[in-house]
């Protein structure tokens, strides 16, 4: 048994200090805790201490489901009304990954030392994003923090769900397209070769589909390595001229123009547009501020720049519907329907009724470009393939013609 030297905070929140005995630190440390002491620092016989928190890492970088978890737990814990220094503690001792540990640890130390959650929270902006810290700063104020994280806890699950539903649903396409290229690339550089030497035999007398076929072939197996060297560099041109701000504008705008995909973009980034801007004003935040907030979603920079103009004419004393006439929305009634919110004073719901809508319809179009998009591709690469195939049955019977 060692004697281990503490330094902690009892649950009302005094600080204290005393020594236990424990086999170990970790033993020590729940030893601790059983007894309503959340440690600070925990010194074995040597001198050496330990903070209840992974030490070394200056800036932690939280994921998505950290955030999802904490907001979830907070916004029980808040509604239990638990002091936020008491559910602080506790979700900082059920933190499943040391990451998320070193997160609530910061933002404990912030709250214990005077600040509010808002304040603490402030380091982690890069993450958080400036939509949740304004959210949380005006659920302290209005003394409706418990409500604010369960929407913050609804939205960011509805976020989950529509990301894993694209990434789900494009899934397949994707692998599908992928082995159609190889399928081709396989029978160019390997089956087609076998051939070579009967084709040889036939010079010019050979059909023009099935020397295009060789010529493709043997350009694959004699240059494959110049070809994937210049596809490197395409993709590596293209990747710095879309992070330029004139490619990257240029690109968004050939995005939203394409048929169909176009409208899914469009749908679904003016789906998490409205569905912020509700938000803010349903939580008090002035208009100006929610909408340049709201801008900060919109990821594609063509529709952003038709949009970013709105903040002008709400600051000039103009009404917000005026605002609305980018080509991106087409022929909606999103215009007059602000209108009608702006004079009925319910713009903040109308907007999330216009979130669900865009959604809905972003969700349908997408259905209807997969269901259109993974025939296109079993046609394309049996044409493909079929062609392939002809052109060496075609060089075939040519050279029984011949004999």
């Amino acid at each position: 048994m060692i004697d281990f030297q503490y330094d902690g905070v009892m649950a009302d929140g005094k600080a204290c200090q005393g020594s236990i005995r424990a086999p170990n630190e970790e033993t020590a440390r729940l030893r601790l805790i059983g007894q309503g002491v959340t440690p600070v620092r925990i010194a074995g016989a040597g001198g050496e201490s330990s903070q209840d928190v992974p030490r070394g890492r200056g800036r932690v970088r939280l994921k998505r489901a950290d955030i999802l978890l904490f907001s979830r737990e907070m916004a029980h814990l808040k509604q239990a009304n638990m002091p936020l220094d008491k559910a602080l503690a506790m979700l900082k001792e059920t933190a499943d990954t040391a990451r998320l540990q070193v997160f609530i640890s910061k933002v404990e130390e912030g709250v214990r030392g005077g600040k509010s959650l808002y304040q603490s929270l402030l380091p982690f902006e890069s993450d958080l994003g400036r939509q949740y810290l304004v959210l949380i700063r005006a659920g302290e104020t209005s003394g409706s923090l418990h409500v604010v994280l369960k929407e913050l806890t609804v939205q960011l699950e509805a976020d989950d769900k529509l990301r894993n539903y694209v990434i789900s649903s494009m899934t397949y396409p994707v692998i599908l397209l992928v082995v159609a290229v190889l399928s081709v690339i396989l029978l160019l550089a390997f089956v087609v070769p076998q051939f070579r030497e009967i084709f040889d035999s036939m010079g010019d007398k050979l059909p023009y589909s099935t020397r295009l076929v060789v010529d493709l072939s043997d350009m694959i197996r004699s240059h494959w390595m110049a070809l994937l060297s210049g596809v490197t560099v395409m993709l590596f041109l293209g990747s710095r001229w879309t992070a330029s701000a004139d490619g990257r504008l240029r690109l968004d705008s050939l995005l939203l123009d394409i048929p169909l995909f176009g409208k899914v973009l469009r749908n679904l980034q003016l789906a998490v547009y409205f569905r912020t801007f509700g938000i803010l004003l349903q939580r008090g935040v002035p208009m100006v501020d929610a909408l340049r907030i709201a801008i900060d979603t919109l990821t594609n920079t063509a529709l952003r720049k038709d949009i970013e103009p709105l903040v002008g004419l709400v600051k000039a004393g103009k009404r917000l519907s005026t605002g609305f006439v980018s080509p991106y929305l087409g022929k909606s009634s999103t215009p007059q329907l602000i209108r009608v919110a702006e004079e009925t004073g319910q713009l903040d719901i109308t907007l999330l009724g216009l979130a669900d809508r865009y959604e809905d319809e972003g969700r349908r179009t997408m259905g209807r470009v997969l269901a259109a998009m993974e025939p296109l591709i079993i046609i394309v690469l049996g044409a493909l393939v079929a062609f392939i195939i002809i052109a060496i049955l075609g060089g075939v019977l040519s050279i029984n013609d011949t004999i």
